[in-house]
């Protein structure tokens, strides 16, 4: 690997009764997609609801169907929930309480739009070949800063900075851009020469962590790209596509070389590692205590993230899990291949209740809690968390299973 330094270095919420007219406020202040009549569920009926079922926190119908081509794809990051449409407009919602903040339709969106990277001020949206610069609190588009390069990865980011993968006729770099600029391309970037960057980096501090499609992966300081481990590098012996994972206990890369690594995100040395017998090229879901990794031809592979041999081998597997949801201390929370919401103990993988309501398109995975926030083929946009304690009263949104029918999620 080469390095070359080629740059140097409101919530808003209504009620129905004023809805419609500061929609069109938002709209032609700042610059946005104008929102749909929708309607926030609430229970009307609350009653006292069953220990290990589900009930709906929120609901938003966003009624997008016909005009933007409906919901296809939904994003939980920090404070939001994110809805895309097929027309390239992100629905931005509370949250907390799912009220719609304001809509973005993203220039040239509906070509192709990466997930959200939110900063202390923006939301940037990445598209082919641009970032899409919006106010965090109004929605209003502060710049639509063009790029002379491809975007190749998803992208991360902190401060005014988002870092990302991107396409050159040399090979693949990983790019600093600072958002607040209009004209400079880049702060810095990171070349893998004859190599493509696919997977999004992780940040973690003042440390940009990046991994490359010839098996290199790098860490490096945010603001000037000095490197961070002895021997520069670590290397997989096979390609890295999946998204990197990051936190305070190391650095998570998964490779086409069939193995999961865990780093040490100070000195690139491997912590532990697992073998998974297959390519690797879902993300790994970094959890405060677990990482979730979806394999083929084994489903849903659950591994201790602090403790185990070296050579780690699965606390569980759930064969019929195919995607990672939401965990709380007691249960993690999957998809289910009927497309039912699984809730499964943590110590062992054993189902232990699901929702009875299969009607789901898409999933926001959520590793901070045990909210699940899912997308109905209808287009609801709904947060659904469990109910662990007798007690509580809201909507009944989604029955508990009966013991029959909690099958064995796990193996």
């Amino acid at each position: 690997m080469t390095h070359h330094l080629l740059n140097p270095p409101h919530k808003i919420s209504w009620s129905p009764l004023f809805a419609a007219p500061l929609l069109m406020a938002v709209s032609l202040l700042a610059g946005c997609a104008q929102p749909p009549v929708h309607h926030v569920h609430a229970a009307p009926d609350p009653r006292e609801l069953a220990i290990q079922s589900f009930r709906q926190q929120w609901a938003l119908d966003p009624d997008v169907e016909e005009k933007h081509g409906g919901i296809t794809r939904l994003f939980a990051r920090e404070n939001y929930v994110f809805a895309y449409t097929k027309d390239g407009t992100s629905y931005v919602l509370d949250r907390a309480n799912g009220h719609l903040l304001h809509a973005e339709t993203v220039r040239n969106g509906h070509q192709r739009l990466h997930p959200p990277v939110v900063l202390k001020d923006y939301v940037v949206y990445p598209t082919t070949t641009a970032l899409e610069v919006y106010d965090r609190n109004t929605g209003g588009l502060v710049r639509s800063k063009n790029l002379n390069y491809p975007i190749r990865s998803d992208a991360v980011g902190s401060r005014n900075y988002v870092y990302l993968g991107a396409d050159f006729s040399s090979g693949g770099r990983v790019i600093a851009i600072d958002v607040t600029s209009e004209y400079l391309a880049s702060r810095w970037q990171l070349m893998y020469t004859n190599s493509d960057v696919t997977a999004a980096p992780a940040l973690v501090g003042d440390i940009v962590y990046s991994a490359a499609g010839n098996g290199d992966v790098s860490a490096v300081t945010f603001d000037n790209r000095e490197p961070v481990w002895p021997t520069l590098t670590f290397h997989t012996f096979g390609p890295v596509v999946a998204n990197l994972a990051a936190d305070e206990t190391g650095v998570y890369v998964a490779s086409a070389d069939t193995k999961l690594v865990a780093l040490n995100r100070n000195n690139g040395i491997v912590k532990w590692q697992y073998f998974a017998g297959t390519q690797l090229r879902n993300d790994p879901i970094v959890t405060k205590d677990l990482v979730f990794l979806q394999v083929p031809g084994k489903g849903l592979v659950v591994l201790d993230k602090v403790s185990g041999k070296y050579n780690r081998t699965p606390r569980w597997e759930a064969a019929d899990a195919t995607e990672f949801l939401a965990e709380d201390d007691k249960y993690a929370y999957v998809r289910r291949d009927d497309n039912a919401i699984v809730a499964l103990d943590k110590t062992n993988g054993k189902a232990m209740f699901a929702s009875k309501r299969h009607d789901f398109a898409a999933f926001a995975p959520n590793p901070r809690d045990g909210t699940v926030y899912a997308v109905t083929k209808g287009g609801q946009v709904m947060a659904i968390i469990p109910v662990l304690k007798s007690g509580q009263v809201g909507e009944v949104a989604f029955a508990p299973v009966a013991e029959r029918e909690a099958v064995a999620a796990a193996q």
